[in-house]
């Protein structure tokens, strides 16, 4: 079946340059480029676009485990108060849980969420008072500095560093 599309296609180019409206430089170009297979890249395994990107635990900084392992104790500790504060915590434990996953996999949206929910969690905080608000920015910096650290992680390493 491919043979015969691209038997098509050079009779195509051979009207073409027959009639003049593209020349016979034009003409190899195009014919070599549609009779030569498809290049291979070497550096990406086979089927390497149908797998999900999930990071080897070797290619994790380890200051990003320290984000990772408070997040999680976080979102256990919410679920432990859970009987006691209500079950909105259940949401906030399962947007941490899913803030964890991302910062594992790396994602930018992730590092972004991170900056933005240390923010707007000490503000929330500090409406109950400012102490309040002191502790939970302490404690959300647990994960706030190492994200802040591992940015080559969450966007590759950046060119202009001048190593």
């Amino acid at each position: 079946m491919e043979n015969i599309s691209n038997i098509s296609s050079e009779d195509e180019l051979l009207q073409l340059r027959n009639e003049g409206k593209i020349t016979e430089t034009e003409y190899q170009d195009l014919l070599a480029t549609i009779t030569k297979p498809p290049a291979h890249d070497e550096n990406l395994p086979p089927n390497s676009a149908a797998k999900p990107k999930i990071p080897d635990t070797g290619s994790i900084p380890p200051v990003l485990w320290i984000a990772l392992v408070s997040l999680a104790l976080m979102v256990f500790g919410k679920l432990l108060f859970m009987f006691k504060v209500g079950p909105i915590i259940l949401i906030d434990a399962a947007l941490s849980a899913v803030l964890l996953v991302g910062l594992y996999l790396g994602h930018t949206w992730a590092y972004f969420l991170t900056i933005i929910g240390v923010i707007l969690g000490t503000i929330l905080a500090c409406s109950k008072g400012i102490s309040n608000g002191l502790a939970i920015f302490i404690i959300d910096c647990l994960v706030l500095v190492p994200v802040l650290l591992s940015r080559d992680y969450f966007f590759g390493k950046s060119e202009s560093s001048g190593d």
